[in-house]
C-alpha cells in the first residue's frame, strides 16, 4: 500500500452508530469566565476520565463526539446549556451524569439529561431562541425604554469590518417576571443560533449608547443564560422539553 492509499484510508469516514445522550449543563462563578474551547476541552478531559465508552471521530487526530448547542460568551454564566456526547454503546444518562460531575471542576456540573436517536439531528442546529436575565442597578426602567423603541442601531465588527447593525428585531420578548429583584433585573428573549443571534454585551451597548445607561453599571451587569429554545417563535419549545 502507498503513501497516498494509506491516506485515503485513515481519512475514510465509516459509518458508526451514535448513541447519543443530550446533557443539560450548568456553570457559574469563575468558570463564567472560559471561553468556548476551554470548556470544550474541559468537558473533553471530564468525560475521558470517566472511561465512559465514547465514540471518537476518525482519522489523524480522534476527539471525543461532543456537539454544543450554542456557544457561551466569557463571564456568562448558565442554569440550562447543552451538549450532545456521543457513545459507541447505549449508557443511561443518569450514569453519564453521574461520572462526569465526579471529574468536572467547581462552579460547572451537568444537570439532567436524555437520549436522542440517531438521525434526529443535531443540537447546534435546533437552537432558534436564548433567554438571558440581566441584573445591575436600575436597568429595568433603561430596557423597558429600549423594547419600545422602534430600532437599536449597534456597532458590529465582523471579520474585520465595521457597520452599524440593527438589534431591534432580534429582541423577541420580555420574559421579566413579577418577582424579579425590583429595577435591579430583567429576563428577555433573543434571537439565538447560526442564522441570527444576539449577543448580551451587543444588547447592553445598545441601551448605554441611546438611553445613557451607566457605563459601568453595563459593564459590571451580571448575565446568566436561563434556556434554549427550538421553534419558530412564538411556537417556541425549550430543549429540554424535546
Amino acid at each position: 500500500m502507498n503513501a497516498k492509499d494509506r491516506e485515503r484510508e485513515m481519512t475514510t469516514q465509516q459509518h458508526q452508530t451514535q448513541y447519543i445522550c443530550r446533557i443539560r449543563f450548568a456553570r457559574k462563578g469563575s468558570l463564567s469566565y472560559i471561553g468556548h474551547l476551554d470548556l470544550m476541552r474541559t468537558f473533553e478531559r471530564a468525560i475521558r476520565r470517566t472511561e465512559l465508552p465514547l465514540l471518537h471521530t476518525q482519522g489523524y487526530n480522534p476527539r471525543p463526539v461532543l456537539v454544543f448547542a450554542l456557544p457561551l460568551g466569557v463571564g456568562i454564566s448558565t442554569e440550562s446549556d447543552y451538549v450532545d456526547i456521543a457513545f459507541s454503546v447505549p449508557v443511561p444518562p443518569e450514569q453519564v451524569i453521574r461520572e462526569m460531575n465526579r471529574f468536572l471542576p467547581p462552579d460547572l456540573w451537568t444537570v439532567d439529561g436524555v437520549v436522542v436517536p440517531e438521525g434526529t439531528g443535531s443540537v447546534m442546529a435546533a437552537v432558534t431562541s436564548a433567554s438571558y436575565r440581566f441584573e445591575a442597578p436600575q436597568i429595568l426602567p433603561y430596557v423597558k425604554r429600549a423594547l419600545e423603541a422602534d430600532s437599536l442601531l449597534v456597532t458590529k465588527i465582523s471579520k474585520g469590518e465595521t457597520r452599524e447593525v440593527d438589534i431591534r428585531p432580534l429582541i423577541l420578548m420580555d420574559l421579566t417576571a413579577d418577582d424579579a429583584k425590583g429595577e435591579d433585573a430583567v429576563c428577555l428573549l433573543f434571537r439565538a443560533g447560526s442564522r441570527e443571534n444576539l449577543r448580551p454585551d451587543l444588547f447592553l451597548s445598545a441601551v448605554t449608547r441611546h438611553f445613557a445607561y451607566d457605563e459601568d453599571a453595563a459593564a459590571n451587569c451580571r448575565v446568566t443564560r436561563t434556556g434554549l429554545f427550538t421553534g419558530v417563535f412564538p411556537n417556541y419549545t425549550d430543549l429540554k422539553e424535546i
